[in-house]
This record gives structure tokens, C-alpha cells and sequence, in this order.
């Protein structure tokens, strides 16, 4: 019986190894910074899918907000919904520690404020490319942290 719960705890260290490892190939990548490493260093035993909760509310709402502006930057575009838009995603992308979405939002509003839909529409088309990377960055690392949690779970019952 304890080779059976060794082999547990070494399964559940092994993947608590390779989500660090993953989430420091996306701080490589540019796609997280330290912002998340904050959200991540906010989970705890108390509340272990602090994370996995964030994440999913970060990604229900930036799905809506893409959805708005995209029915914004048809036809004639309003320049002041899509800032706002931006502006509320940006904040939210920043706060997860989404870098390179971020600064495609940076880039969005610019395009904004110099009212050159068609720069809008180009710059609108990476941002949900960078949405798309981030999106499933962070279901992996969600997934990965069900299994964590899973296994503990097992691990502690008798």
C-alpha cells in the first residue's frame, strides 16, 4: 500500500512540475508575465480553483467583449464602443497576465484614436489571434490544475 501512495504523491509532484515548466514556457513565449504568477500565487488549500475560476471568468467575458466589437467595427465603425471595449478587455487581459494581448489592445485603441478603420479591422484580426493563444494557454493550465487537484483529492482520502 504505501508504494501505491509514493507513486501517487511522485504523479502529483511530476505534474505540479510540469505546469511550472509550461506556464515558464509561456512567460517565455511573451504570452503571460507576472501578472498571472500573482493570480497564481492567490490559490491556496482554501481555495485551490482560485485560478481555474479566474481564468474562466477572464475568458466568458473578453468572448462577449470580441463579440460586441466585432459587431462594432462592421460597416461604419463606432470608434468610441470599440475604445471602450478595448479598453475593459485590455484591463482584464493586463490583470491575467495576458502580455501580448494586452499590447494588442494597446495597439487597437491607437488604431482608435486615429480613426483608421482599416488599421482597426487589421489589428482587431491579431487580437483575437492573440485572444485564441491565450485562450488555450490558459485551458491547459486549467486542465492541469484539475488533475493536480484530483490527485491530491485521492491522495487524502483513505
Amino acid at each position: 500500500m504505501e508504494k501505491e501512495e509514493e507513486e501517487e504523491e511522485m504523479v502529483g509532484t511530476t505534474l505540479s512540475q510540469q505546469l511550472r515548466n509550461y506556464i515558464q514556457t509561456m512567460h517565455d513565449q511573451g504570452i503571460l508575465d507576472h501578472h498571472f504568477d500573482h493570480v497564481k500565487s492567490l490559490q491556496n488549500e482554501e481555495n485551490p480553483q482560485f485560478v481555474m475560476e479566474v481564468i474562466s471568468m477572464f475568458s466568458h467575458d473578453a468572448e462577449i467583449g470580441i463579440s460586441q466589437a466585432t459587431e462594432f467595427l462592421n460597416c461604419v465603425v463606432d470608434f468610441a464602443k470599440v475604445i471602450c471595449f478595448v479598453h475593459q478587455l485590455k484591463g482584464s487581459s493586463s490583470s491575467i497576465g495576458g502580455q501580448r494581448m494586452a499590447m494588442a489592445c494597446r495597439e487597437l485603441r491607437h488604431a482608435c484614436d486615429i480613426r483608421s478603420k482599416e488599421r482597426c479591422l487589421e489589428i482587431f484580426g491579431r487580437l483575437k489571434q492573440e485572444y485564441n493563444t491565450l485562450h488555450e494557454c490558459l485551458n491547459t493550465i486549467s486542465q492541469m490544475e484539475r488533475t493536480i487537484i484530483a490527485n491530491e483529492t485521492r491522495r487524502r482520502q483513505p
